[in-house]
């Protein structure tokens, strides 16, 4: 325990009864009713004892007691002066008191006459309080500032008993507290006013305690006010709180409902209903402090569950008291899931939307039958609607990043052009309003500069086909060894023919792989040669282990061999989620210098298209140099995502390699959205020619050779036109003085595709190992390095 209200170093107090004795003459002078009848006689006797009007000492009170807590009387009407006040007397800005009620004893007097309190926290804002309120006094008094001189403040206080936490509204009044000047009176700044009061801090610098002496007494009052006090702290809890998913506030929200409902060892719980579109919504972090899906039975049964307390709290909204759940009857389904939890008394708050649909449940249990009781639905009101609140708050949130979810990564509207589409959405709906038929106007852009970009893995078709080979043939082999014991414990005629089937398919699987080869191994692995095993089984146990030991190596859900097939996919999906998160990052921060449109196609890595132009943005200054500065982000960002590929190969289940490619365009064009593929697509004939040039290019050759134009380690760039060429050239130069492109470009002519002829490209070297003390994190952000 930790003694409050110090006595400063720096402050000069002594107790007295003058202050208060002068305020009772007071009264009496002004002739306030009853005044005179009440305290002249009190005051008549105290004056006969000229002691009691001096500063007084512990030992002079003492020997007048009676007539001492007579006059204090005076101070607390009969309303407080029972046993059941909370109120004290003390020395003037002391913890030390000299008269305190019996209540008031228990709880702050443990030990002696001083004030104590559990901790440090309270010690100091108790202080502090009784600080300002010192000064406040010498304002007053000595200043003639019209301000009070009475401070409250509310302070947690943590029982011993119960360990639980009450919060209670500290009262110090010093209306019988006097104070003089020590010395020549300080002098202070005319601009201090009842309406602008400095600081403690800047009043100790300019009105030194230690020119001031205090004398009086200051009293105090403290009421319980745990109930409003708590209902603030849970409001600020909520307030922080994100999905109830945080541990630590969530404890500390139990600890606050316990202190609410006055009992200790009971567990606090929340269980949403979240629902989109008719569907409710399970996470693991929502229902993380949820004492309902504790239950294993429960999560197994989620939407059946969520149904039936929809239903039992449909016409329900009061909380419901569950004494005894060993005798409670109705629903008696959902309130086993609570027995097997360890719940004995139960009480269920049930949160809802505005039209009357549950949200949630509000679950407080105890693991001690009869615990909860009837007094404690009245104690939890206040938190009801502030836990209803905040729960709406999650359910909104959780939807929001839902649609901006499907938004980033279903659907082609995105922030650059969502604007659009709000647009046309509007005057669709007006015009339906006003004429009841309306067609949903087109949305298109004209004039755009189209950017193209593409991460391929490098063979991926080739690659994919090696892992399937490698299985079957490892599949089929162990099946021909099983058949190969098989037949010498049973003479079988099928074994023989199935074993002939068998090396015809390993034939067949170590040359060129045909996919209706592939289909016809995979029916006959699946069907006949699993029909042939189980069989075997049947009339020769003693080959369970052998072909037990054939269906272990399976795929548990595939039922075949899947160990090559899940390296090449492991290895695809690792260096598509790096890349795709690598993206979100790099787009970040370019969409921040100008917005523009960009979408992504996921396959064997990340192929994206990029729209930028006036059009895009109406309302923001465009200028070519936006395009310039995005071809070179896009550029650099190819290479980082080279280097990123290339350390992450060591480390893929089957190492597998990138090639980066660019289309370079000069001419801007118009695009527009179709909404049944739900993509933005070019218009015009010329502008579908670049769209045919994008699909060709990807594994274009070099003319007269088998060359790939994209080569791991590498970035292409596919041009048409001369100029396209000298930009890029500038954007490779600036790279390799930054030191992300190495040195070698080379310069190359490229077969005719059909319909496209005339195309050319460059192909330069990413520096894979080298870092330099150059390079920026974001060259894209510095618009000056752009070459012009």
């Amino acid at each position: 325990m930790t003694s409050v209200l110090p006595t400063f170093a720096d402050l000069n107090s002594v107790l007295s009864l003058r202050p208060l004795v002068s305020v009772l003459k007071r009264m009496i002078d002004e002739e306030k009713p009853g005044a005179r009848k009440l305290y002249e006689g009190i005051l008549q006797e105290v004056e006969a004892v000229p002691e009691l009007l001096q500063p007084v000492k512990g030992e002079t009170l003492l020997q007048h007691t009676a007539l001492v807590e007579a006059l204090l009387a005076s101070i607390f009407p009969p309303s407080t002066s029972s046993n059941q006040g909370l109120y004290a007397i003390t020395y003037p800005f002391s913890s030390e008191t000299f008269y305190a009620s019996p209540d008031f004893k228990k709880i702050f007097l443990k030990k002696g006459t001083a004030i104590n309190v559990p901790d440090r926290k309270t010690t100091v804002g108790i202080s502090r309080a009784s600080l300002a309120l010192a000064y406040d006094v010498i304002l007053k008094r000595i200043y003639g500032l019209p301000i009070p001189i009475t401070t409250t403040s509310v302070h947690p206080f943590t029982q011993e008993d119960t360990e639980l936490t009450k919060y209670y509204e500290l009262k110090l009044n010093a209306e019988f507290v006097d104070v003089k000047c020590v010395g020549e009176k300080p002098e202070l700044a005319p601009t201090v006013s009842a309406g602008h009061v400095p600081d403690t801090d800047e009043l100790r610098e300019v009105l030194p305690l230690d020119k001031f002496r205090f004398e009086g007494l200051i009293v105090i009052n403290v009421a319980d006010v745990t109930a409003e006090q708590t209902a603030v702290e849970i409001k600020t809890a909520l307030l922080n709180i994100n999905a109830f998913t945080e541990a630590e506030v969530f404890d500390e929200l139990q600890q606050h409902m316990q202190s609410l409902i006055g009992l200790r060892n009971v567990k606090i719980g929340i269980t949403p209903f979240f629902k989109k579109n008719d569907y409710y919504l399970y996470t693991e972090t929502h229902y993380r402090n949820s004492l309902l899906f504790k239950n294993r039975d429960v999560i197994a049964h989620k939407d059946a569950v969520s149904r039936l307390c929809q239903d039992i709290f449909r016409d329900v909204n009061e909380p419901v008291l569950y004494q005894n759940l060993e005798r409670s009857g109705a629903y008696g389904e959902l309130l086993a899931y609570y027995r097997h939890t360890g719940a004995k008394s139960l009480i269920l708050c049930p949160l809802k939307y505005d039209d009357g649909e549950l949200i949630g449940l509000l679950e407080i249990m105890s693991e001690e039958a009869g615990r909860l009781q009837h007094v404690h639905l009245a104690q939890m009101a206040p938190a009801i609607d502030l836990f209803e609140l905040a729960l709406k708050k999650t359910a909104e949130s959780l939807e929001a990043q839902i649609d901006k979810t499907i938004k980033d990564h279903f659907t082609a509207i995105q922030p650059a052009v969502e604007w659009k589409f709000t647009e046309a959405a509007f005057h669709f709906l007006q015009q339906s309003q006003s004429a009841g038929v309306s067609k949903m106007p087109p949305i298109s852009f004209d004039d755009v500069y189209p950017l193209y970009g593409a991460i391929d893995v490098r063979n991926s078709s080739l690659e994919r086909t090696n892992a399937i080979q490698l299985d079957l043939l490892e599949q089929l082999n162990m099946a021909s060894n099983v058949l190969a014991k098989a037949s010498k414990v049973i003479d079988f005629p099928l074994l023989k023919e199935t074993q002939y089937r068998i090396e015809k398919y390993i034939a067949a699987a170590s040359d060129t792989l045909l996919s209706d080869d592939e289909m016809q191994i995979y029916d006959f692995l699946q069907e006949h040669l699993n029909s042939v095993f189980n069989n075997l089984l049947r009339l020769r146990p003693e080959m369970k282990k052998v072909i037990g030991s054939y269906f272990a190596a399976l795929d548990s859900q595939r039922k075949v061999i899947y160990h090559h097939r899940k390296d090449y996919e492991d290895s695809i999906t690792r260096i598509n989620d790096v890349l795709d998160r690598f993206t979100d990052v790099e787009q970040k921060a370019v969409q921040e210098i100008y917005p523009h449109y960009f979408e992504r196609y996921i396959t064997d890595g990340v192929e994206f298209n990029i729209y930028i132009g006036q059009s895009l943005s109406p309302h923001k200054s465009f200028n070519e140099m936006y395009v310039r500065n995005l071809k070179l982000w896009q550029l650099s960002f190819l290479a980082k995502a080279a280097r990123l590929t290339a350390s992450l190969e060591k480390r893929l289940p089957l190492p597998l390699q990138t090639t980066q490619l660019i289309l370079a365009h000069a001419i801007p064009l118009s695009i527009s959205f179709r909404r049944k593929e739900r993509k933005f697509d070019v218009d015009g004939a010329y502008n579908i020619r670049y769209e045919i040039i994008k699909k060709r290019i990807d594994k274009v050759h070099l003319r007269d050779s088998e060359e790939r134009l994209t080569q791991p380690g590498k970035i292409a760039i596919v041009y048409s036109q001369h100029k396209e060429l000298l930009e890029y050239t500038e954007y490779i130069e600036f790279l390799q003085n930054e030191g992300l492109l190495g040195e070698n470009i080379e310069h190359l002519d490229l077969e005719d595709t059909q319909g496209i002829s005339g195309l050319k490209g460059i192909r330069v070297d990413v520096n894979l190992t080298t870092e330099t003390a150059s390079q920026p994190k974001e060259p894209v952000m510095r618009l000056s390095n752009v070459p012009t």
